[in-house]
């Protein structure tokens, strides 16, 4: 699991806990998915696993997060960093993509813990009934160890599914994913958006590369995304979330044209006063992270050599 050993040690020191009170900027986590514990081979054999925390360890950092910060809404830490008020020891939880995991299983453990969150729907997937490319098996598989074929896909195909599938040969019949897997449906968001605590944010409308994007598509992806959350959920969406966390000044102002309030990255960092609210930091946090390195991550502590899913 990672982080045992060396943030074990920062655990034990007090160091991890010093730099949580040191550090002055909020905290923002991104999750994407929450599956059931004990998963078996069937449900091993989909996705990318970093992306798929098992629910008994998402409620123990949930769990330990209520205890050690405090959780407001996203936007309530956005209006925060926009009027300069201090913002140390405040923490907004995120999860992207919108998986029946995630809106299924995590938002209820949130709900009892109190705890609110921001969910950032891909508008496109409720639609699909379909994994998104990056779990499919054939994906998955190819993606382990080979960071040089996950950015071919990302830039030279631009994130897009029906590319991806194509050139890879992965659109071959495959056994049925894994409820937990999939894209929620509009339903399940929908009950997910009015049951309290819960915000909705736009995720693009088919979660394709941005940077790749001629003007006209950007600001297709930017704009019929949040029609459509608000279509179907009477939601209107006031944050964003990069796909894949790529972005760059014209992609971001095209977001603040649009009229959001803010905008997430996977950029690792806490976030202070005077952050662009359109370029906030997030910790990403992935399945194999232990508790102490979670902490660790939290405060702000990561080695260079550490990556995130």
């Amino acid at each position: 699991m990672l982080g045992d050993l060396y943030y074990g040690t920062l655990h034990k020191t007090g160091i991890t806990r010093l730099a949580r009170h040191l550090r002055q900027g909020a905290l923002v986590l991104c999750y994407h998915n929450v599956v059931p514990n004990g998963a078996g081979p069937h449900t091993e054999a989909f996705g990318d696993r970093a992306l798929h925390l098992p629910l008994d360890r998402f409620t123990a950092q949930v769990a330990w997060l209520k205890h050690h910060y405090l959780v407001v809404p996203l936007h309530d830490l956005v209006a925060r960093l926009e009027s300069g008020r201090p913002v140390r020891g405040l923490a907004a939880i995120t999860f992207d993509d919108g998986y029946t995991g995630a809106l299924t299983l995590a938002v209820p453990v949130l709900q009892r813990l109190g705890l609110p969150a921001t969910l950032f729907i891909v508008a496109d997937a409720p639609s699909q009934e379909a994994v998104f490319w990056w779990d499919h098996p054939a994906i998955a598989r190819t993606n382990e160890g080979s960071a040089g074929a996950r950015q071919y896909r990302l830039v030279a195909l631009g994130g897009d599914r029906d590319r991806i599938l194509r050139e890879t040969s992965a659109g071959i019949t495959a056994a049925p994913p894994p409820p937990s897997h999939l894209p929620a449906e509009w339903s399940v968001v929908q009950q997910a958006a009015h049951s309290g605590g819960i915000e909705l944010g736009a995720h693009t409308l088919t979660h394709r590369t941005m940077t790749t994007l001629r003007d006209a598509e950007l600001r297709h992806e930017i704009q019929a995304s949040r029609d459509i959350i608000e279509e179907r959920t009477g939601v209107r969406p006031e944050s964003f979330s990069y796909p894949y966390g790529i972005w760059d000044a014209r992609v971001r102002d095209a977001v603040r044209r649009m009229g959001y309030r803010a905008a997430v990255t996977l950029e690792f960092g806490l976030n202070t006063p005077g952050i662009d609210p359109c370029a906030l930091r997030r910790v990403n946090v992935p399945s194999s992270i232990s508790l102490p390195a979670f902490a660790g991550w939290a405060a702000g502590v990561r080695p260079r050599a550490a990556t995130a899913a």
